[in-house]
Order: C-alpha cells, then structure tokens, then sequence
C-alpha cells in the first residue's frame, strides 16, 4: 500500500493557486445517518441521508495584490469555487481532484498576538455536490 507525505497539497480558490500561503487543509464529508428500526429489531438500522461538507483551511496572511486578504475578502458571502489535490500534478487515479462551491461565511482577516504570525484560519461549509475526478 502506497503511502504519500502531503507537502505538495494544491489549492484553488475562484481559479487562484493559494497553496503557497497555505499551511493546512481539511476537506471533511459526511452523511446523516437516519434512523430505520422497526419493532423486533435487535439492533439499530440505519440509512444514509443527505450528503454535506465542509473545508478548513489555515492560511498564512498576506496583504500583497494577488494574495490571500486579496483573493478572500471580495468572495465574503458568496459561494466561492474550491478545487484540492493532494500534490500539485495534474489530476490522475493516484492525485484525485476534488471540485465544490463552499459559502465564505467567515473572514478573519486579522488574528493573533505580539510576535505571532499573521494567518487566517476559515471553515466554509459546502454547497452542493462535491465532485472527485481523476483527470
């Protein structure tokens, strides 16, 4: 079983490459379990319902034309197209990518303390179908 050392984990955001500014990365999904027992089950059953999502990120702030404060702050409230792979390649059966819209319902463009370095910590919720495609 091969294993992979992410160091090389690409993000996009609106079509800008942010992986640079980026020190971590989480792209979490779930679905509702829903209840399905019945009298004279002996153990609880369950079905999948609805699908959902949510993606973490932590940046490395940056102020600078093109960067993070740049690229984020305009998409505030608005569904933002995310795109992850685990290296920066091209998409394949080994570097799968995965597409979605997330909702930047939250900024925090500035955070932390004397000496600290400046980051940006965000988790956006998904919206819709998250995509897995190998190519």
């Amino acid at each position: 079983m091969a294993k992979i050392l992410l160091q090389d984990v690409k993000v996009t955001i609106n079509g800008t490459n942010l992986s640079n500014a980026i020190k971590s990365v989480e792209l979490s999904l779930s679905a509702d379990a829903k209840d399905t027992t019945a009298f004279g089950d002996g153990w609880i059953n369950r079905i999948a319902g609805l699908k959902d999502g949510s993606v973490k990120v932590d940046f490395y702030q940056d102020f600078g034309a093109s960067a993070c404060e740049a690229t984020l702050f305009p998409l505030f409230g608005q569904l933002a197209t995310v795109v992850v792979l685990p290296t920066s390649g091209t998409a394949s059966a080994t570097n799968p990518s995965y597409t979605f819209l997330a909702l930047v319902n939250n900024h925090m463009p500035v955070a932390g303390a004397v000496g600290d370095v400046a980051t940006l910590s965000v988790t956006w919720p998904t919206s819709g179908t998250v995509v897995k495609a190998f190519s």
